[in-house]
């Protein structure tokens, strides 16, 4: 075999790498902007439940169990949740009974957090 006869072979199997190579650092920014777009919902959310929007709005207690109802829908997040939800649980809904709205949200997602 002359020096030719590999053109073809190593220009395929240039080819073939650098589209896989085109697919991997695809895959790997769809990822990292999906990794972004969480942390900044989350984020949203939290501010959502300590009773402000970023522009400094006041929420009403609906809004504010309706947050920490989302809470329960960042498991990768739960070592921050719990925490957050143990200090409205031990703290402001200490005194209210457990069907009001706001502490029904924290124990809601208080146990489907731990549960994963």
């Amino acid at each position: 075999m002359t020096m030719t006869d590999w053109v073809p072979f190593v220009t395929a199997l240039l080819a073939i790498a650098a589209f896989v190579f085109s697919v991997y650092k695809y895959t790997d920014t769809q990822r990292l902007l999906e990794r972004n777009n969480r942390v900044a919902q989350f984020n949203d959310v939290l501010d959502r439940v300590a009773g402000r929007t970023l522009e400094g709005q006041v929420l009403v207690d609906i809004q504010q169990a309706a947050a920490v109802y989302q809470l329960s829908e960042f498991p990768e997040y739960k070592e921050l949740a719990l925490p957050i939800i143990n200090h409205y649980l031990m703290g402001i809904t200490a005194g209210r009974p457990d069907d009001s709205l706001f502490r029904a949200a924290l124990l809601y997602s208080k146990e489907k957090l731990s549960g994963s």
